[in-house]
């Protein structure tokens, strides 16, 4: 008899309120309890996913989410609203507008992220791994080191056989600073492989976490 995967996102119960009052229903399994996913990988791991701009890296999370539940959120997008079109407020008429542009502006990105990290309070990655597991296109070195604690693994997206690389006024991070390389160099197709070779690298630390939790 085949068992049905139990939803890691709600736990299987099909909603988050433990009073079980039927309030907030998961969106992952639509109130099921079972995951729509063979391999669910919601909560299980908190990714950073960096490398150079359009080499892949929104693609690589999207796959994440779209196949193993991972939840991901663009970052430039939440950083748009909340470090950079604060301060570019008389250029653009909204935050939309702001992401929409970026790639004319990697630099400006680059410093006001660092700005908006430099003020009190948790930082961009705090945040966004607040209610999600990836963490998609950091480039600041300052950044990295002070985050990198809340981190299981570090992805970098590689798409250098085809792609010219970001200015080092716009990106400090190097391939040196990943666990693990998805290449994307070759046709779109093939990223969904790398990213299943990505997924089965997830479940193998899982496990051997887990074997250690258990046994010491």
């Amino acid at each position: 008899m085949s068992v049905l995967p139990k939803c890691r996102n709600c736990g299987g119960h099909g909603c988050h309120d433990w009073a079980f009052l039927g309030i907030d229903h998961c969106s992952v399994c639509d109130g099921s309890g079972v995951s729509p996913f063979e391999l669910d990988l919601c909560g299980s791991a908190r990714l950073l996913i960096i490398g150079h701009g359009r080499h892949g890296k929104d693609g690589v999370g999207g796959l994440l989410s779209e196949k193993y539940g991972m939840r991901s959120v663009s970052s430039s997008e939440f950083a748009a609203r909340k470090a950079v079109f604060p301060l570019m407020r008389d250029v653009y008429p909204d935050w939309r507008a702001c992401f929409e542009d970026r790639a004319n502006h990697r630099e400006l990105w680059f410093h006001a992220i660092a700005a908006y990290n430099l003020r009190p309070g948790p930082m961009l990655a705090e945040q966004i791994l607040e209610h999600h597991d990836i963490y998609t296109g950091m480039r600041r070195r300052d950044e990295f080191e002070r985050s990198r604690h809340l981190f299981d693994l570090v992805v970098w997206v590689d798409a250098s056989d085809r792609l010219p690389p970001e200015p080092p006024g716009s990106m400090e991070l190097t391939v040196k600073d990943a666990d693990w390389i998805v290449d994307n160099n070759g046709p779109e197709a093939a990223l969904a492989g790398e990213v299943e070779r990505l997924t089965s690298e997830i479940e193998n630390r899982l496990i051997l976490a887990d074997a250690f939790a258990r046994h010491g």
